[in-house]
């Protein structure tokens, strides 16, 4: 559903053989659009049929209205974003859509509600998580006799957009994407805090310094989240983030200002990760660093340790996305429990949770607002 320069990458995964989809139609308001999606990213079906296209205003509901489609993808700007997920809801339909899912995630917790209702799936388009080294990764963290425990992650998920993205790009609009720079790069540095620290509760966020635009959207962000076990879920409503032991901290930089960096270190108690192309890999090899250090008898010199640690080859992570969704919206739509599906879904409510305390913190100038 549209044809945002995302669709063109997501219409190769899908068409990949490992992904187990089909594209039954697309659906642009713009014929011209729709027509240069068709004639250069889209092939015929398996069976020989050829994909639909729809054009024009009513384009969108034509492609809900469709009996053959089983699930749409809907990159829309989160302005609009709500109304179409809900259409297709209703209709039945599964949904996999860009982030930032919600306006709020009180929009989201509504979604969520409306595909229980009707046995559908709803899923974010985090396309990191489903890479098999993130997987891998995580493994890795869990050692605790080797890694220690994990108590801080630094992220920095920037690019510099020319003239032309800060002028029309729906990510600088406040009409498209009005939460920017925290709802698009600041999404994936939140998502890989909650995968990391899976058992933990984020508990108060806070934006330490920021640059909006002529229209209110932030476009430089400096932020801070902290997270406490459960067994400290008690204190949430009077969380200080300068004395508790238990915290745990995620501090993250995400820019449309500065020149693309996707980087992350996670500080273990043991030892230290660092990943420097955690949200779109690089071609060939995907890898990430482990470090250790100490300090000589004298403390005149430090004593390094470095070990590259490869992940296994495999489908790229745009494809596992597609396979693992059709995979969880049968499951679902089948009425059978995955906890792989719970979890995510679990995941990016979260995710939108800290995101709308990272809009208030700005609102309110920078202050920690507790979750």
């Amino acid at each position: 559903m549209g044809a945002a320069n995302i669709a063109r990458k997501i219409l190769l995964a899908i068409q990949n053989q490992v992904s187990n989809c089909e594209i039954v139609a697309i659906a642009s308001r713009s014929q011209s659009k729709a027509n240069h999606l068709l004639e250069n990213y889209v092939c015929s079906n398996s069976d020989g049929s050829k994909v639909k296209a729809f054009s024009g205003e009513n384009a969108y509901q034509l492609l809900i209205d469709e009996e053959e489609v089983d699930a749409v993808y809907i990159p829309l700007p989160v302005f609009v974003k709500k109304s179409w997920i809900m259409k297709a809801l209703k209709a039945k339909k599964h949904v996999l859509c860009e982030k930032p899912v919600a306006m709020t995630a009180s929009d989201y917790h509504e979604m969520l509600a409306e595909a229980k209702l009707n046995k559908c799936y709803i899923m974010d388009g985090t396309m990191f998580v489903h890479n098999n080294r993130t997987s891998l990764m995580l493994e890795y963290l869990s050692e605790k006799k080797v890694f220690g425990d994990v108590t801080r992650i630094n992220v920095e998920f920037t690019f510099r957009g020319d003239e032309n993205f800060h002028t029309k790009n729906i990510r600088t609009n406040k009409e498209g994407d009005p939460q920017g720079c925290i709802g698009d790069l600041g999404w994936y540095c939140i998502r890989f805090a909650l995968c990391v620290f899976y058992e933990k509760r984020a508990v108060s966020a806070q934006v330490t310094n920021f640059k909006l635009n002529e229209e209110g959207v932030p476009i430089d962000c400096t932020c801070l989240v902290f997270f406490q076990s459960d067994k400290n879920g008690d204190n949430k409503d009077n969380h200080n983030s300068s004395n508790s032991e238990d915290d745990y901290v995620l501090s993250f930089h995400c820019s449309f200002l500065h020149p693309l960096n996707q980087r992350v270190s996670v500080c273990g108690t043991k030892q230290s990760l660092e990943m420097k192309d955690f949200v779109i890999p690089k071609q060939g090899i995907q890898s990430w660093m482990v470090y250790s250090q100490k300090l000589s008898l004298d403390d005149k010199y430090c004593v390094q340790s470095n070990e590259l640690i490869e992940a296994p080859s495999g489908p790229v992570q745009e494809v596992l996305m597609w396979r693992n969704f059709r995979t969880y919206c049968k499951a679902v739509g089948d009425g059978i429990e995955c906890r792989d599906a719970s979890t995510l879904s679990n995941m990016s409510v979260e995710n939108q949770r800290v995101v709308d305390g990272l809009m208030e913190s700005i609102k309110l100038g920078g202050a920690v607002i507790n979750l």
